[in-house]
């Protein structure tokens, strides 16, 4: 029979339990961190999509009534001012701005900028015609083992507002 005062058999039963819950910890903390490590993953691949696509439909949008880059006047016919990301180019194109538009440097570095003009030649392209703007760069999902590479990508196509002058990208190009 058990005294009121002995403890030795509760403390048989806790001594044989003590390292229950650091095991289950270490059985649960990898899937778990995968998880975490997955979602955040995800996330970052979701903001380069939409910055994708701003910068996508941002360039629909200078194409589309000839405007561009930001930092040249409205009526030049060619604009030698360079994107402020890349003072050491000679000469601003839509691409390059649209490059320099990106918000996150991962991006910026890799990404493939096309512009397209429906006609044959610049004569050949009127108002009313669409121009469409296509951008893709690729993005890994886990960069340190390098694996899950997808290729994001990114279009806006809008009709031309005015005449192109400022054309710089090929025309019809983009089946």
């Amino acid at each position: 029979m058990r005294r009121p005062g002995d403890t030795t058999a509760a403390r048989r039963r806790q001594y044989r339990e003590s390292g229950q819950a650091t095991t289950e910890f270490a059985l649960i903390l990898l899937p778990l961190l995968l998880l975490v490590a997955g979602i955040i993953q995800f996330g970052i691949g979701l903001n380069y999509w939409l910055d994708m696509q701003r910068v996508a439909n941002q360039g629909g949008r200078w194409a589309s009534v000839n405007h561009w880059p930001p930092n040249c006047p409205r009526n030049s016919t060619s604009c030698t001012a360079a994107p402020a990301c890349n003072a050491s180019q000679a000469g601003a194109t839509l691409q390059a701005t649209l490059r320099c538009q990106a918000l996150t440097n991962g991006l910026r570095s890799s990404l493939n900028v096309t512009v397209c003009y429906p006609g044959e030649t610049p004569a050949t392209v009127v108002r009313g015609d669409p121009v469409r703007v296509r951008l893709q760069s690729p993005f890994t999902f886990v960069p340190i083992l390098e694996i899950g590479t997808i290729t994001l990508s990114a279009d806006a196509t809008m009709r031309l507002e005015q005449p192109p002058t400022l054309i710089s990208g090929a025309l019809n190009a983009c089946a």
